[in-house]
């Protein structure tokens, strides 16, 4: 669950924003479906490339490769907070836009935390074993290309578990969705997510766009 306050840190100050944060909180609340489908993997290096061993997926980039560096291994998955949620907002648009804004951002914050959640939740099991895993990484971060997208669903059949879908624009539809991929090894680098980004420190420090 997300916190009040910190969600109405994006939306003004005062108790203004706490109210209306404490609104789009209990309408994200009462629509959020969370699901996901999630695999791990061999990493398998050839003639300089990534790859995730039974798949076609491939991982090119600097990026990616720094964040792998000593990973025998990957996690990778996708998570979603379901359609209702793209419906409530769209719904809450024609009636109170205020309102619409924050439960977008709230939902947004919402799939965040989930994903953390799951990543945490594979860190403990392999933390059992011995093992580590690096903070997550999605398309689109630094030079891993948005249009590798299409690969991760395919490869996780997000289509078919979670009825993730494609636009023509490469944006996932629901909205409120997330792949992404981290390594598994003895040693993890533990960045965090923005600065596993080659564009840390030149973007203008928002919400990122999983």
């Amino acid at each position: 669950m997300i916190a009040a306050e910190e969600l109405a840190k994006y939306l003004g100050k005062g108790n203004e924003a706490l109210a209306l944060a404490e609104r789009a909180i209990e309408e994200v609340a009462a629509c959020a479906q969370e699901k996901c489908v999630e695999a791990t993997a061999r990493l398998v290096r050839e003639n300089g490339t990534l790859r995730v061993e039974n798949t076609m997926l491939e991982l090119p980039g600097r990026d990616i490769a720094d964040l792998l560096e000593g990973s025998d291994a990957v996690y990778y998955f996708c998570a979603t907070i379901g359609a209702e949620v793209d419906r409530t907002i769209e719904r809450l648009k024609l009636s109170d836009l205020t309102l619409a804004y924050a439960v977008d951002l709230c939902a947004g914050l919402w799939v965040d935390e989930y994903c953390d959640r799951l990543e945490n939740a594979m860190r403990a099991k392999l933390s059992e074993k011995g093992l580590s895993l690096t903070s997550r990484f999605s398309c689109g971060y630094g030079d891993l290309p948005l249009v590798l997208q299409s690969e991760f669903l395919e490869t996780l059949k997000a289509d078919r578990f979670l009825g993730i879908r494609l636009t023509a624009g490469g944006m996932m539809i629901p909205s409120k969705t997330v792949t992404a991929i981290a390594g598994i090894g003895t040693s993890g680098k533990q960045k965090k997510r923005c600065e596993s980004c080659s564009k840390y420190g030149s973007c203008d420090g928002g919400l990122c766009s999983d």
